[in-house]
């Protein structure tokens, strides 16, 4: 194995601290908790809030595909990235990041239909599960971590 830059980043990136992967895990919950939010309202709220169906899918789609962009990318990315990195091991941060980011994927594809056709190009959307997923996934572990290092 050589020592070249590159290669010791990598090697202090997936033996960085328990209390620095627990702050990472409080942050991307934080993160999810803060941009979900507004998913979750509009995916329950939005079309109550008035005007043509039309206009409503419209604005719904492109909204939660913003906020729920962030949270997919503060939440998932870094797990599946890691995930990759850690090949052929394969962990539960990688699935669960690789599922959350697939949803998010999946629904983007379909909101690009607004700019298109109007409306997005099909459905459903699946933004408010991304979001739910990281969420849980990431309050669990901080939770979880949090407490094991307590412990010990």
């Amino acid at each position: 194995m050589s020592n070249s830059p590159e290669t010791v980043n990598v090697h202090l990136l997936l033996n960085r601290s328990r209390q620095q992967r627990i702050l990472e895990y409080k942050q991307r919950f934080a993160q999810a908790i803060v941009f979900g939010l507004p998913v979750m309202l509009l995916q329950w709220f939005g079309p109550s809030l008035g005007g043509q169906q039309v206009e409503q899918q419209r604005w719904i789609a492109i909204l939660q595909a913003i906020l729920a962009g962030w949270v997919t990318y503060v939440g998932a990315t870094g797990m599946v990235v890691e995930g990759i990195l850690r090949l052929p091991r394969i962990g539960f941060d990688l699935l669960v990041g690789a599922v959350a980011a697939s949803m998010y994927l999946y629904s983007a594809g379909s909101t690009l239909g607004v700019f298109f056709i109007g409306r997005p190009f099909y459905g459903p959307l699946m933004f408010h599960w991304t979001v739910l997923v990281l969420v849980l996934w990431c309050g669990g572990r901080w939770a979880i971590m949090s407490r094991t290092n307590a412990r010990e």
